[in-house]
């Protein structure tokens, strides 16, 4: 079953251990359960073969050439890219299959994740346990609080990952760069100063190699507002902790949409930007300053958006559909664009790159209802990656996700965010009605028109026809659920 290595970046095909606990299977006799096992096994011997005649086909092989997995190891390492992404489009089938039914293919499945695991772990890349660990202070946070997660909660969190701990080790062999102990010291000392929240008294209680790994990366995102001058080789070591630790956050929001943790998503996508461009705060006007001023240097405008929203009326079960469209005040003119391209190198260009986050907005506790002793949390409802061009006045896409069963109105926040530029990320909320179902003997669409009813919507014919290139959806939500009560219930995944 390890033909599946072939799939790719193994840092993002690993879910997290708090999001894999299954359903429990229903009771079965025991030649119930023998024949089901005989037909899911027969079910993965399909997917295998058909695989591996997918791999003869794109590598030119002969069809009755033997593979052993060493052979198709080395056949896949000389497969161009797009043959690679041609093959794992035809494996996709057999590995949903493992991670659809892990109760009986639990020796396939761990085969399939050592594999993953040794592969990452090789490429000095993050392993299933640091997805775990990411996970487990993620939602020990989320238990207590509705609240949005501290960056500094995030750092901290990432910093004390086991693929960290192997630099504490690495330097303790010379294997790495090491940070000098009187830098460490020095730059406790800005934090104290700076009256950092998470420095605001030293915390002897942290491990010697969090304690390391926090202050280098606090100083990189600091370093404007530091005094402290370090040696060669602590610098060095705040360079390698960074690249790290931006692996370390690419992993956690992958985590977070897939279990669609809204909050925790937008945290690390501010956390990430705050990384990447060594600064502190994306609410603070000396950030953005900084921001700008080193775009500014780069040839690059500062971003400025501007969002507008539309979202259709319906009937319960049927499918909410949110237009969404960025417009780009800072689009660059024909002229800026040859100015631009005058000062980069020949075939070099840049683009934009935004994520739209869709997040449903709970409704306030009615005081007719019980509360309920459980922490509640918004949830992600949908998401969409997208790029434009400089010269690109607009962005638009399309989210779609089922309404709830309840009739009422309901609220969800869209965010335009970026991970990669400070200060920049914009918001608007829309609300959509979920109308009273039809009656048994009225026939209705799939977009909540009826045979000779008119069409309810929430946003003016006119307007909606302004949305253009917008983009399907690729990874369509669960329903969204809700609860029999005088007020529509909050807006939930199951």
């Amino acid at each position: 079953m390890s033909h599946l290595d072939m799939q790719g970046d193994s840092k993002a095909s690993l879910p997290p251990a708090a999001a894999a606990a299954d359903p429990k299977p229903p009771k079965t006799t025991a030649k119930g359960e023998q024949d089901r096992q005989s037909l899911s096994k027969k079910a993965v011997a399909e997917k295998e073969t058909k695989f591996l005649a997918a791999l003869r086909r794109i590598a030119g092989l002969d069809e009755h050439a033997e593979l052993s997995e060493d052979k198709v190891r080395e056949i896949i390492g000389t497969l161009s890219e797009e043959q690679r992404q041609e093959l794992t489009s035809e494996g996709q089938e057999l590995k949903t299959e493992l991670f659809s039914n892990p109760t009986e293919h639990q020796e396939e499945l761990q085969l399939f994740r050592k594999e993953l695991n040794d592969r990452a772990d090789k490429a000095d890349l993050p392993v299933e346990k640091d997805g775990e660990h990411l996970s487990k202070k993620v939602l020990a946070f989320m238990k207590d609080s509705s609240d949005a997660i501290p960056v500094a909660y995030i750092l901290e969190a990432v910093v004390s990952a086991p693929y960290l701990v192997k630099l504490a080790l690495a330097e303790a062999r010379e294997a790495t760069p090491k940070a000098a102990p009187a830098d460490l010291a020095a730059i406790e000392a800005e934090c104290m100063r700076l009256r950092l929240p998470e420095w605001r008294e030293a915390d002897a209680s942290r491990p010697p190699f969090v304690r390391r790994n926090l202050l280098l990366v606090t100083y990189a995102m600091n370093q404007p507002r530091m005094s402290a001058v370090l040696q060669p080789s602590t610098s060095a070591a705040v360079v390698e902790l960074t690249t790290k630790v931006r692996r370390l956050l690419d992993m956690l929001f992958k985590f977070c949409l897939q279990n669609r943790w809204v909050k925790a998503a937008l945290a690390v996508t501010e956390c990430q930007a705050l990384v990447l461009n060594g600064l502190w705060d994306c609410k603070e006007d000396e950030c953005r300053e900084l921001m700008r001023s080193r775009m500014v240097a780069q040839g690059l405008k500062f971003p400025k958006l501007s969002i507008s929203c539309l979202a259709n009326d319906c009937r319960p079960g049927q499918k909410v559909v949110i237009k969404v469209e960025v417009h780009r005040t800072h689009c660059y003119t024909e002229e800026e664009m040859k100015a631009y391209h005058a000062n980069v190198a020949e075939g070099e260009d840049a683009r934009e790159g935004w994520w739209i986050v869709c997040e449903s907005i709970r409704a306030k506790a009615s005081s007719k209802l019980a509360p309920r002793p459980e922490v509640e949390h918004n949830t992600l409802v949908g998401r969409q990656a997208m790029g434009c061009a400089l010269d690109a006045p607009t962005m638009a896409c399309e989210l779609e996700f089922e309404a709830p069963d309840t009739p009422g109105e309901y609220k969800v926040m869209v965010h335009v965010r970026s991970c990669g530029c400070v200060g920049v990320d914009v918001r608007r909320k829309v609300s959509f009605q979920v109308l009273r179902p039809l009656d048994r003997n009225t026939t209705s669409s799939s977009s909540g028109a009826s045979s000779g009813d008119p069409v309810e919507t929430g946003a003016d014919g006119a307007a909606a026809d302004k949305m253009s290139a917008l983009r399907e959806f690729d990874d369509l939500p669960p329903p969204l659920e809700g609860s029999e009560g005088e007020e529509p219930p909050p807006l939930t995944i199951s």
